[in-house]
């Protein structure tokens, strides 16, 4: 009993020393007895070009907290492979899979819908099929190339009928036309330039529209029938039909429901994208729904849920509150959908379960690998050097750390199912003041950086200067794709 109530008290004693040093302003965060200083984590956001930010801070915070929770994991052997610790990282992984599984059973339903007949819908522009003459005007050409450009195509028109246009189109000046009979497929409203389209929508199926300018110079087009195109056409249907009847099934799910927002939930949902760790635990309603609510911690778990290069959460934060509304909204049918999946007794097989697990297991063995940290190299080194095993991990994993923020390192990813399980499993912190520190110390850092970089002499063309690094440079413009003529 003694032994018993003194190994407890030094596991008090220990917890009350990480509090107490995850609260200084000097500590960052914290995994077990490591600690990330302001200092260390100023200097890797000084020295980087990341934004000086408490988001930035964090995001290089919680990276750390987890290599030095799967070294914890290593020093102790623990793959994290039993069941429960298994179901709790792949607990949005299960839930996507039955939703789709609900989704699929029910969607079979669904190419059943009928707006109209297929061709009232075509006739009506819904979709629609084009073939089309192109006569080529440049933006700078002359009154006169107009004028002959414009006499050229009127030629065509008093020329072309139903039956020959597609012959006709060898006269385009669109590449490949003369080999597609100017056909430009299947497409839908806004997937032409404005004049095109509106044109094409004045002019009935079967007939030829008058000549049409628009940007890239002068069309004549064919509108086919909808007995020539219905082959086509159908699949597009099916689609839509589809499409109609799940906004339908949404529109009609949440009316049930009765699902509402709370007041300020854009500011709230914004709040927990920037630190989704911090509101694991938060019980507060973000959203309410006959029989069940969304918490900010269940929104959090689907937040933090989304594979880092979606980027879900930067977009989150940076978008206007209607649109977290909506996304507010998006979990909320998720978590409707797994009531209706639940109701219709839906689960994974056996196959698929064992499919997670497989994937589980690996990215555990691939992270200690990644980090050579395996429990076997560790156990290795600590029996040649004599040495504790969990000081060899830490050392291994500061000095991994320190390269990769140097890009000097490969990434090695610990994924959001391990990490959970992991931050569920191990101690740690990661302290918002010490953040705002390293965040202040970090502005000192890069100012001295660009004094010095600003007071080096010149090097001289052809005296060895490279160019800037990739990341540094601002990324070339992006044009829009251009819309089909």
């Amino acid at each position: 009993m003694k032994s018993y109530r003194l190994t407890v008290l030094a596991s008090l004693a220990v917890a009350f020393a990480i509090a107490c040093a995850a609260d200084s302003p000097e500590v960052a965060a914290t995994v077990g007895s490591q600690q990330l200083s302001t200092k260390r984590l100023a200097d890797v956001l000084g020295t980087s070009q990341a934004p000086l930010e408490r988001d930035m801070a964090r995001k290089i915070a919680e990276l750390w907290v987890n290599y030095q929770l799967i070294g914890l994991s290593a020093v102790a052997g623990d793959s994290m492979n039993d069941k429960k610790s298994m179901d709790d990282g792949l607990w949005a992984n299960m839930e996507n899979l039955r939703v789709k599984k609900f989704y699929d059973t029910y969607a079979k339903t669904w190419d059943t819908v009928k707006v109209a007949s297929d061709e009232e819908r075509y006739n009506t522009g819904e979709a629609m099929s084009a073939r089309h003459i192109l006569i080529k005007v440049e933006a700078n050409a002359t009154p006169e190339q107009k004028a002959a450009a414009m006499k050229k195509i009127e030629a065509i028109r008093k020329e072309a009928t139903p039956a020959n246009f597609a012959k006709l189109a060898a006269k385009s000046d669109e590449p490949g036309a003369g080999e597609r009979g100017g056909d430009l497929g299947m497409f839908g409203k806004t997937q032409m330039v404005a004049e095109f389209e509106k044109a094409l929508l004045a002019t009935k199926p079967g007939e030829i529209s008058p000549v049409v300018q628009t940007s890239f110079g002068y069309h004549i087009i064919y509108r086919p029938t909808f007995a020539e195109v219905k082959d086509k056409f159908a699949p597009i249907a099916k689609q839509r039909n589809a499409a109609i009847a799940d906004s339908v099934y949404l529109f009609n799910s949440e009316k049930t429901s009765k699902s509402t927002l709370e007041s300020g939930v854009a500011i709230k949902a914004k709040a927990i994208a920037r630190n989704t760790i911090g509101y694991s635990k938060d019980n507060s309603k973000l959203a309410t729904y006959s029989g069940g609510e969304l918490t900010a911690a269940e929104f959090a778990d689907w937040l933090a849920a989304y594979p880092p290069q979606t980027q879900v959460r930067e977009q989150l934060i940076a978008a206007p509150d209607s649109m977290v509304e909506k996304f507010v909204r998006q979990i909320v049918r998720n978590e409707l959908m797994l009531r209706a999946a639940d109701s219709m007794k839906i689960k994974l097989d056996t196959a698929e379960i064992n499919n997670l697990y497989l994937n589980f297991k690996n990215s555990v063995t691939q992270a200690w690998t990644g980090l050579g940290i395996d429990p076997k190299t560790l156990a290795d080194s600590a029996k040649k050097g004599n040495a504790d095993k969990g000081k060899i991990a830490s050392a291994k994993i500061e000095s991994y750390f320190d390269k990769l923020v140097k890009n000097e390192a490969q990434f090695v990813d610990v994924p959001y199912q391990v990490a959970r399980v992991m931050q569920h499993k191990y101690q740690f912190a990661v302290n918002d003041a010490g953040l705002d520190k390293a965040v202040e110390r970090a502005k000192v850092v890069r100012a001295t950086a660009d004094s010095l970089r600003a007071t080096k002499p010149a090097v001289a063309p052809g005296a060895g200067a490279g160019a800037p690094p990739a990341a540094a440079q601002p990324p070339a413009a992006t044009p829009p794709p251009a819309k089909k003529p």
